[in-house]
């Protein structure tokens, strides 16, 4: 069975409806954010509301094919635009005509002429493995310096830039990529890294001596060289656990968007795109405290997913449209990443098996109008974004990745239901879009 995380739809109110009268607010020449009457609202440069109704990865190159090496996506747009260029001047429009207003993370913000989020990979680690970087290294710093120098410093005064997201789906300890906690991963550094001091004396400073540290984790450490030599630790207490993680969040956080706001004072921080079920509370916690908004990859999972990946990683709940989550940090909420996959599409569908396959895609648009119209009742969202522009290959991506996330085929070609359907869906929107 599939569980459904959604409400039953009836008839949507009005993204304007508001129970108290309110000014329209002035633009600043850049995106904001700000609460009216209850409701939470991205402000256009120019002044008015704004709901984010966007898409992730609109590139003309598609996703590469895993066994083949093939971009075939790549080849259609070569045959039928003849250049990338081309290609984003005809995607806007088609973007505009089916409901969106936003290229999402990893876009080609550079040919498309819309407003835009752009996913900056401050964190350090590799998204695949797992692998983290070490937060509290000169490494770390340079490759944090180095992303802002290329990244942001070139968009300082641009108006069409909504905001940074500072990575995607980073790990915070134990998810579906490794089990340890980041206190674990950081005292299984070499001795040599700075993190690994800073794991080392977290456990002094809080168990108060080696002695206690032994006795606490069954070790027989001489002092603290030992305990920086050690390199296999297993720390079950979560007394330790959860203090470490938000050690390690407010360096990770205050660093990254320190090192943002010292370069931009103008864009909006949209904080790291989460996966909305393997995110600790207090990462949460630690992300309000400084971003202006809290991005999630929120999808819908099959039965049990969700609690299982809650009980992993001591996570919020998601339910209710991350009402937890905007009630816990006092932010917006952007859903950075949704989808729906059908079985007509001719793709397996079969990486990764924790989302529900619908039978057709008139099933894909219900499902589409289902979420985005319980999103646009819930007043802490500001947004929704599909993932994805173009459908994966038949063979899987570099990750193995099968699925019917596309707007379109890789031979271009929209799946009507759907993009019919963003345009009802996303028209309330007509009078919240700046003018491009």
């Amino acid at each position: 069975m599939i569980a459904i995380l959604l409400l039953a739809c009836t008839q949507p109110q009005p993204l304007d409806s508001q129970a108290c009268a309110f000014e329209e607010p002035d633009g600043t020449g850049f995106f904001g954010v700000t609460e009216l009457c209850g409701r939470w609202w991205f402000v256009p440069p120019e002044g008015g509301r704004f709901w984010s109704a966007g898409v992730n990865a609109a590139t003309p190159s598609g996703s590469r094919n895993g066994v083949t090496g093939e971009y075939a996506y790549a080849d259609t747009v070569a045959e039928v635009y003849g250049s990338e260029e081309a290609w984003g001047e005809a995607t806007v429009p088609r973007l505009a005509g089916w409901g969106f207003n936003t290229a999402g993370s990893w876009s080609r913000a550079d040919l498309l002429a819309m407003p835009a989020t752009i996913n900056l990979g401050l964190s350090g680690g590799d998204w695949e493995t797992g692998a983290l970087a070490d937060w509290f290294s000169p490494e770390w710093e340079a490759h944090v310096a180095a992303q802002v120098q290329a990244e942001v410093l070139p968009r300082v005064e641009d108006p069409l830039v909504i905001g940074w997201f500072l990575d995607n789906e980073i790990r915070w300890g134990s998810d579906w990529r490794g089990t340890d906690t980041l206190l674990e991963e950081y005292l299984k550094l070499g001795s040599e890294a700075p993190g690994k001091g800073v794991a080392v004396d977290f456990l002094l400073s809080e168990l108060g001596s080696v002695e206690a540290v032994n006795a606490t984790l069954g070790t027989e450490l001489a002092d603290r060289q030992a305990m920086l030599a050690e390199a296999e630790w297993e720390v079950p207490e979560e007394a330790l656990t959860w203090p470490f993680l938000e050690l390690a969040a407010e360096r990770y956080f205050s660093f990254t968007t320190g090192a943002i706001r010292a370069a931009d004072p103008h864009h909006l921080i949209l904080g790291n795109r989460e996966v909305s079920v393997m995110v600790p509370e207090v990462a949460w916690a630690t992300a309000g405290r400084h971003c202006d908004v809290i991005s999630s990859n929120n999808y819908v999972f099959l039965e049990g997913i969700a609690e299982a990946a809650l009980s992993i990683s001591g996570g919020l709940d998601p339910a209710g449209f991350l009402l937890a989550q905007h009630e816990l940090t006092g932010k917006p909420i952007l859903i950075t990443e949704f989808g729906f996959r059908a079985d007509d599409a001719g793709l397996p569908n079969s990486w990764p098996p924790i989302y529900p396959t619908l039978t057709d895609q008139g099933a894909r648009a219900d499902a589409f109008e289902g979420y985005v119209r319980e999103a646009q009742r819930a007043p802490w969202i500001v947004g929704t974004h599909w993932f994805a522009w173009v459908d994966q290959p038949v063979d899987g991506r570099f990750d193995g990745e099968d699925n019917n996330w596309g707007l379109v085929s890789e031979a271009d070609e929209p799946y009507a239901p759907l993009t019919e359907r963003s345009a009802e869906v996303f028209g309330v929107l007509d009078e919240l879009r700046p003018p491009w």
